[in-house]
């Protein structure tokens, strides 16, 4: 029998559940917005409710694995991209991010109107 080398594991990070389930919400926010959908369009594609769209944007549910694999089909995502974990630096530009573009959204809608 041949001798199987263990893999070498780099940077192993423990999770919290919140702080997964936050960078979770916020990735698939900044993708939606990215893309100029509302979380209704989102739901509507997914059969999924606005409302669940919103608290897992907010970090407020955990999500199960498939809504996560439908969201990242449906926004393009890279499932790995949701598990690598951000420094507090990277979170803050997402955010960041987030609030321009959700300026921009809001703004593009009043002009509809």
């Amino acid at each position: 029998m041949k001798n199987f080398r263990k893999p070498k594991i780099y940077g192993m990070h423990k999770w919290e559940l919140e702080q997964l389930t936050y960078q979770i919400g916020k990735l698939f926010q900044l993708h939606r917005l990215r893309k100029g959908l509302s979380q209704f369009q989102i739901g509507n594609e997914l059969d999924l409710s606005s409302n669940h769209i919103g608290r897992m944007e907010r970090g407020k549910t955990n999500p199960t694995i498939g809504i996560i694999s439908k969201l990242c089909n449906f926004l393009e995502i890279d499932l790995l991209v949701l598990f690598k974990k951000l420094d507090n630096k990277e979170l803050q530009e997402i955010e960041k991010e987030i609030d321009d573009l959700q300026k921009k959204f809001k703004n593009q809608n009043k002009r509809k109107s």
